[in-house]
């Protein structure tokens, strides 16, 4: 009975690791949008840094379930450990930056309500294109969208 007991145990535990990381689970790349937005505020928090941010446009044709131009959204990120080692720091994102972006909407409002996960960012102040999971930030060229350029390298 006791083995049967931590088994049970360690079975919850590792689903809900699982949980915690998978992605794919918790946001919908299905849905997936472009936008560009303004910061709000910027929290290097672990173990998911958030940034706080109102939505300035999002191109024509795209459907984004009920988030509009003028709403405030949080925008989930990759863990602190990744970020960091890529040189994120608590200035890479102030106030007032506007940062063209790609984002997966939250399949469980209750769960993860007014949040949306960054799949990729354009930082032009900063000078780099980030995408999620392929651990890099690229270079922003002088072309205007730089982050079409890479979307397809999101997995």
């Amino acid at each position: 009975m006791y083995r049967l007991i931590k088994i049970a145990i360690f079975l919850s535990w590792s689903m809900s690791a699982l949980g915690h990381h998978n992605v794919i689970g918790v946001y919908d790349d299905q849905k997936r949008f472009t936008a560009v937005v303004e910061v709000r505020e910027f929290e290097l928090i672990n173990p998911h840094p958030l940034i706080l941010v109102q939505i300035i446009d999002i191109p024509d044709g795209q459907a984004t379930d009920g988030i509009e131009i003028g709403q405030t959204w949080t925008l989930e990120m990759d863990n602190l450990r990744e970020l960091t080692a890529l040189g994120i720091h608590g200035e890479t994102f102030i106030p007032g930056d506007r940062i063209r972006v790609a984002l997966d909407p939250s399949r469980h409002t209750r769960y993860r309500e007014n949040t949306l996960y960054l799949r990729a960012a354009e930082h032009q102040r900063e000078g780099f294109v980030y995408i999620h999971n392929v651990r890099q930030l690229f270079p922003n060229d002088l072309a205007e969208d730089n982050l079409s350029r890479h979307l397809h390298k999101i997995n």
